[in-house]
């Protein structure tokens, strides 16, 4: 959720309530000097009030399901938990009197502002990420299909080295019989493909019978083995802990094509060019799957414990309208 000029007017409407509320506390403490308490008239109006907003929160998850329900749309459903959801804070402070309390009670203020603290991490977030993403990620992918843009790299990679190396003794193939469209992949009848597929299979023989660039066999034994030991580990969908260490950044990634360039011929150089272009964009990929965790991770604390703050609150109201 993208905070611009479209939350004013909430900002607006949830600081004068605030500022309603504290004044209506003030008066409140001034005539009753110990205060408002959980039990006191005014702390049950302020309890009711923060139990409905929060009630009214955990609705967002059920209106996502629906998107095209009557009930006002989703993106004000979600300025409305955002902002609605600081004021209930406020509303169960007042609650308690300022006190975090013991037992459930202590519980049950230490679970809302850790779901406070994430929830305001998950925008800040929101509003961060995606822009360091943009600096970052010139090569943005679907996120969904991450896992097979890096299959495809591993293989564009290995026939290029074996430009130069010829066979580097890896049985892995192209999935010929599929087609992605939508992120979903289409199978083809193999039949219907046998004789493409024999012409491409004859192809990758052709090249893999010997190196398709001639250089010395010491240069092809050099490329052969910083391929397979280092290249060719940082292509999979967990890189090894080598390969995130010689391409941690892009100026790592020129250094270390750099100096294979100064140890090959210049006949290799195209590839290692090829070869280069292939590694930064996996090692874009990766910023893109880290930053994409972290946009959605703050998630896996906040709705979890939601829900069940929202039944322990539940528990708290039976048990204090009971004893």
């Amino acid at each position: 959720m993208i905070i611009d000029r479209t939350h004013r007017c909430w900002m607006a409407i949830i600081a004068a309530l605030a500022a309603v509320l504290m004044l209506i506390y003030a008066a409140y403490v001034y005539w009753n000097p110990p205060g408002a308490r959980g039990g006191s008239p005014l702390g049950l109006v302020f309890g009711f009030a923060g139990t409905g907003v929060i009630l009214f929160e955990c609705l967002l998850s059920l209106r996502k399901r629906y998107p095209a329900s009557p009930l006002g749309r989703v993106s004000v459903w979600l300025r409305a938990h955002l902002w609605l959801g600081l004021l209930s804070f406020l509303l169960i402070l007042m609650h308690s009197g300022w006190r975090f309390g013991q037992g459930l009670a202590g519980l049950l203020m230490i679970l809302f502002t850790v779901i406070l603290v994430s929830g305001v991490l998950g925008v800040v977030l929101q509003n961060w990420l995606p822009r360091r993403l943009t600096e970052l990620v010139k090569r943005e992918t679907v996120f969904e299909q991450i896992p097979q843009v890096i299959t495809a790299l591993r293989l564009d990679a290995d026939e290029r080295a074996e430009f130069l190396t010829g066979d580097l003794g890896i049985g892995e193939l192209r999935d010929e019989t599929a087609l992605r469209a939508g992120g979903r992949k289409y199978y083809f009848d193999p039949a219907q493909f046998k004789s493409a597929m024999d012409k491409v299979e004859a192809e990758r023989q052709k090249r893999r019978a010997s190196p398709q660039i001639d250089m010395e066999d010491a240069s092809s034994a050099t490329m052969k083995a910083h391929y397979l030991q280092e290249i060719r580990p940082y292509l999979r969908e967990r890189p090894s802990r080598l390969g995130k260490e010689l391409f941690r950044n892009p100026a790592a990634v020129t250094s270390y094509f750099h100096r294979l360039r100064t140890i090959l011929p210049p006949v290799a150089h195209e590839v290692l060019f090829d070869l280069e272009q292939i590694v930064e964009e996996r090692r874009q990929l990766a910023i893109q799957a880290r930053l994409h965790f972290w946009l959605h991770g703050w998630l896996l604390v906040h709705v979890p414990l939601s829900m069940a703050f929202l039944v322990l609150i539940l528990v708290h109201a039976v048990m204090s309208l009971y004893f």
